[in-house]
């Protein structure tokens, strides 16, 4: 069983639970990046005027996010693809909705995590209803701080 790790990063966490999830089942690893990279003002969250707000506050802009690439080499290769963002706003970064209707997931195996100090994965069903086709496997929210033995057990509990 072949096996990617996609994932959407700005501050690095969840970088370091796709690099757990990636040691711990032999994965690909695939950064996935916005098509014009948020610089610290555009993700300054106190400022109402920062970039995330407006696209916070405004699905159209939310939905306009592209990313510079949405393909993976030998995509139909993957049987299993892990998919991770942070939490924006409650919800899963915006960012992975372009990966996630611009690929199709027919016969593949999709599990999502995200990782947020405090928030909860919100918009999990949302995600789900962009990879059409796809078997959902259980998502997980990690906390910043997490340990890579707590990752390691939810993908052991993914029994794949």
């Amino acid at each position: 069983m072949k096996t990617l790790v996609a994932y959407f990063t700005e501050s690095g966490c969840t970088r370091r639970v796709a690099q757990t999830i990636a040691e711990a089942t032999g994965a690909t690893l695939h950064e996935l990046k916005a098509a014009r990279p948020y610089t610290s003002a555009d993700l300054d969250w106190r400022n109402p005027e920062s970039r995330v707000n407006r696209e916070a506050n405004d699905p159209a802009a939310r939905q306009s996010v592209k990313l510079a690439d949405t393909s993976v080499p030998d995509w139909d290769s993957y049987d299993v693809v892990f998919i991770g963002a942070p939490v924006w706003w409650g919800a899963a970064a915006w960012p992975i909705d372009d990966f996630l209707t611009s690929n199709d997931f027919t016969g593949k195996k999709l599990a999502a995590f995200v990782t947020s100090a405090s928030s909860s994965f919100g918009n999990e069903s949302e995600v789900k209803g962009m990879a059409k086709h796809a078997q959902w496997l259980v998502g997980k929210r990690f906390p910043s701080s997490v340990s890579a033995s707590t990752v390691k057990s939810w993908v052991d509990s993914l029994a794949l």
